[in-house]
């Protein structure tokens, strides 16, 4: 699909010009460090430096979209002044003040972000074969993990390990810096993974994910390791485990984020927990593992068919434990479809 073209006819703009890392990779597919987008009503060029130059020609060859070469951005600028482009698109709060003053004395700037966000919302069937390829290889991977958890393994040693297992299964990169939480560390809802090691009668919080085609996955599972849970343990997790299935059931096309935010925390609240429920229900996935919509209780997006999202309830005590259970969805045919079929009932191992 030539993305290009679907932004650039939502906005009123002579030209657009995208340097952001994440959106020119959703216009192009091709992921750099350095380059700059520009479309207009005739054509679409991928600027970049000759580090990139022929990966770029060869990933794009055949594609929507040209390929240059481009020093640096006074040399675009310089194409797009060529063009005699009076309105430009750019995302306006993706860019430095110091941009936006230098392009402001050349053009009148109109924002494209609002274009990017409405159609990175919806994904296309190529963009959820991609999510739904990195989801298997994440659960292909932790099945593996799980056989392999060791007392005495740090939990440093322990997401290096999961890290590896993706990639050994076909991931292109880690989602994001995967998390393990060992014990009373699985209370912080974003530890950073440390050398703490894994002792029996310990939970084991771990999130993670990896991408495909650009494309992120995102899980998180928390097991019990060595002996079995105590009582509070149990119930606690039965509650997230109830929230969470819950929510899956209940979330549909039309709600807002707030809507669905609040099928999890009422479920919670009913056993008095959701006051120890810290954070949002999930958030949009997509090339960027935090994207539009927002499930939470401020979440005023609509939710809608093809959007991908996370569903991850959890509640945590402070220097006791901490117990989330997330999956990544997709909205389908008005109901909620899990990209994940692993067992979530608590694991003993």
């Amino acid at each position: 699909m030539d993305n290009t073209k679907k932004i650039f006819r939502e906005i009123k703009a002579d030209g657009m010009l995208t340097g952001a890392a994440d959106l020119r990779a959703y216009l192009t597919g091709f992921q750099s460090s350095f380059g700059f987008v520009y479309t207009d009503a005739q054509e679409s060029i991928l600027f970049t430096d000759p580090r990139y130059a022929e990966g770029a020609k060869n990933a794009l060859k055949g594609e929507y979209i040209g390929v240059a070469v481009a020093k640096n951005e006074e040399s675009v600028l310089e194409y797009i002044k060529s063009k005699k482009v009076k309105k430009l698109a750019v995302p306006l709060n993706r860019i430095l003040w110091s941009e936006y003053a230098r392009l402001h004395k050349l053009f009148k700037l109109v924002d494209s972000l609002p274009a990017f966000t409405d159609a990175m919302a919806i994904k296309s069937e190529q963009e959820i074969e991609a999510i739904r390829q990195a989801c298997a290889i994440a659960e292909s991977a932790f099945s593996v993990f799980l056989g392999d958890l060791k007392e005495g393994m740090t939990e440093n040693e322990a997401a290096g390990y999961l890290e590896y297992l993706m990639r050994k299964f076909g991931a292109q990169d880690r989602s994001f810096e995967t998390i393990v939480a060992f014990g009373k560390n699985s209370s912080v809802p974003h530890h950073a993974s440390d050398d703490t090691p894994l002792c029996k009668g310990m939970p084991v919080l771990v999130d993670f994910g990896c991408k495909v085609s650009g494309y992120c996955s995102d899980m998180t599972r928390t097991v019990w390791f060595g002996g079995k849970p105590d009582a509070e343990f149990n119930s606690v997790y039965n509650a997230v485990y109830d929230a969470h299935m819950l929510a899956k059931e209940k979330i549909a096309s039309g709600m807002k984020g707030k809507e669905a935010d609040a099928i999890a925390r009422n479920c919670l609240q009913k056993q008095n927990l959701d006051k120890f429920f810290t954070h949002s229900l999930g958030h949009g996935i997509g090339i960027n593992i935090h994207e539009y919509p927002t499930l939470s209780p401020n979440g005023e997006g609509v939710l809608k068919d093809g959007m991908v999202f996370s569903i991850e309830p959890g509640v945590y005590f402070e220097g006791k434990f901490g117990i989330r259970i997330e999956d990544s969805v997709l909205l389908q045919d008005g109901r909620v479809e899990s990209f994940m079929k692993t067992e979530k009932k608590l694991t003993v191992l």
